[in-house]
């Protein structure tokens, strides 16, 4: 019997969760490259700050779908795969966290434990802070076989998914021939520096999903906080621009996220839509939503499972 352990960042559903959610995700040292007790005070004052704020945005939204999207994931998976697998989901900064969902797979008797993150591109922020939580892991239990699968943002499948995921926006707003803007998560300049990969992996997936569809397209980053300096484009600035060249069609693709969450329904969806829209004069700017599962992302898991 082999172990299958989905991981995602996690999501608040409640706003006492919330501050927790914020408290654990600025204490990791992933995303606040600090010393330990500055980075705790540090995450103690934004979470204490921000958390407000950012439950108002959730109720905006309707509340996370991340949770439930994780879980049709995990059952379609399951369903996929067959009975010599056991799936289950754990969180980086919400319950079950990731040693929890380790110790659910090891208390089945299971000592070979696949890692697939739902992270498609690899980032200091995302993937190497989970490789770091599983080393430590894997100290704890030397006698487990913990694999992480690694990414697939230029997996055949991955990028039919989006391609699928793309034409039925198109379909559904009756567009003609949208520019596409792969509108990812911003990460600090910094990072790229010393040689996170992210930035060239979105682009990568970006170039495969358009030249597929034979569409024009743009990349960009969003949902940037705090004064440091981010990876450029901003998805915004990027709007300006293409609303200077006379481009109406536009299409956000929010190509770093596999499920629903803050950043795709309220950052592009209350926010940067609206704004390309209302500031800057598109007649016909939409996002391209995320399925809560999608055959194609399930054959994408499938494969990287059989392909180990």
């Amino acid at each position: 019997m082999t172990g299958v352990l989905l991981i995602n960042m996690g999501s608040p559903l409640s706003k006492k969760e919330m501050r927790q959610f914020l408290f654990n995700m600025f204490s990791d040292k992933a995303i606040l490259p600090f010393p330990k007790i500055p980075r705790t005070l540090l995450a103690f004052m934004i979470s204490s700050f921000r958390h407000s704020g950012s439950w108002k945005k959730y109720q905006q939204i309707g509340g996370s779908k991340l949770k439930e999207s994780m879980k049709l994931i995990n059952e379609q998976l399951a369903s996929e795969i067959g009975n010599d697998y056991i799936v289950t989901s754990a969180y980086s900064y919400s319950k079950p966290g990731i040693q929890q969902g380790v110790e659910t797979l090891r208390d089945e008797g299971i000592k070979d434990i696949r890692i697939i993150t739902m992270y498609p591109h690899s980032a200091y922020s995302t993937t190497e802070s989970v490789k770091t939580d599983l080393a430590i892991i894997q100290k704890k239990y030397p006698e487990l076989k913990i694999t992480e699968l690694g990414t697939y943002g230029e997996n055949e499948l991955f990028i039919n998914y989006w391609v699928d995921n793309i034409q039925k926006a198109i379909d559904k707003y009756g567009y003609k021939h949208p520019t596409l803007v792969f509108s990812a998560h911003a990460i600090p300049q910094y990072n790229v520096d010393d040689g996170d990969t992210y930035v060239d992996e979105i682009k990568a997936s970006a170039k495969l999903i358009a030249d597929k569809m034979k569409l024009s397209y743009r990349v960009a980053f969003q949902s940037k906080i705090g004064k440091v300096k981010w990876v450029d484009p901003d998805t915004k600035d990027c709007l300006k621009s293409m609303r200077a060249e006379g481009i109406d069609e536009i299409m956000l693709v929010p190509i770093s996220f596999v499920n629903e969450n803050l950043e795709t329904a309220y950052d592009q969806g209350i926010e940067i839509a609206p704004y390309g829209k209302e500031e800057l004069g598109f007649k016909h700017i939409c996002r391209v939503e995320i399925p809560a599962s999608h055959p194609l992302l399930i054959a994408t898991f499938k494969q990287l499972l059989i392909e180990k």
